[in-house]
């Protein structure tokens, strides 16, 4: 019976990873925050946003049931405002009032109202706090103005002008770059789960016990230089070793000296 052996990772062996592979896991951390700080202060551009409110109003009745119907009437009308503010009809008009160059602030101008609310919300997200301050105000007040020409209505009132936000709502530098470093971790995380998976290099007896073999005997490796080093050190030269002299030379030696 064959037995297929597939190599799981438990959490114990996350930690194993992680204590192993902490150099790769913190050097990706690290090139994700810097590419995320990158981003976040020289490549985004800051948005800023402005918001003004309009209110729309019928006039009140003494009768109550009237009444009731000019308040659904008048949340029915909110509604179509939202939709019509937003509409070139009138965004068109802001353009060419406030010489702005192109029309792409036109997707950023919304109109919201809150359920059962007749104060319906202007908001404009711009790359320059003060323009989209302008922009919000010139909607509302051009909305206001044509509002009895377009929808027959002639009491939208404008609630609030809008304020210059100094403060960028996006991108928020602390929030990226948290979201950075976690994504990195995350990352560095998932490349050593997966050099692990697909090392099939055995390093240590422990990988042979992990495959359910047993270990015979353990061999050292040495190269060769450090064992022209060793036998340097005993006196003897690269593989050759020097004989001491024999008898026979010695007494010949001897005899000469005499002579």
């Amino acid at each position: 019976m064959q037995e297929t052996q597939e190599q799981t990772i438990d959490l114990r062996g996350i930690f194993k990873i992680i204590r192993k592979r902490l150099g790769l896991i913190l050097f990706s951390a690290l090139i994700v925050t810097i590419l995320g700080s990158i981003y976040t202060f020289f490549i985004a551009s800051p948005v800023y946003t402005a918001s003004t409110q309009l209110v729309v109003k019928l006039p009140n009745s003494d009768n109550s049931a009237a009444y009731a119907g000019q308040v659904t009437g008048n949340i029915q009308m909110a509604n179509t405002i939202n939709q019509v503010i937003v509409s070139p009809v009138i965004l068109d008009k802001v353009q060419s009032n406030l010489n702005l160059s192109d029309d792409s602030f036109q997707k950023q101008v919304t109109a919201a109202n809150q359920t059962n609310s007749q104060v319906i919300t202007l908001t404009v997200k711009y790359s320059n706090p003060y323009i989209a301050q302008k922009i919000a105000d010139e909607t509302a007040k051009i909305f206001s103005s044509d509002a009895a020409k377009l929808l027959n209505v002639t009491n939208v009132n404008i609630l609030s002008k809008a304020k210059a936000q100094t403060t960028p709502i996006s991108p928020k530098p602390k929030l990226f770059l948290a979201i950075s470093v976690i994504v990195g971790l995350v990352l560095g995380l998932a490349i050593a789960v997966l050099k692990e998976l697909f090392d099939n290099k055995i390093n240590k007896e422990e990988d042979i016990e992990a495959l359910g073999l047993t270990v015979l005997g353990v061999t050292t490796y040495a190269q060769m230089s450090d064992f022209n080093k060793n036998t340097n050190k005993n006196g003897t030269q690269s593989g050759t070793k020097s004989s001491p002299p024999s008898e026979h030379e010695v007494n010949r030696s001897s005899k000469r000296n005499k002579r």
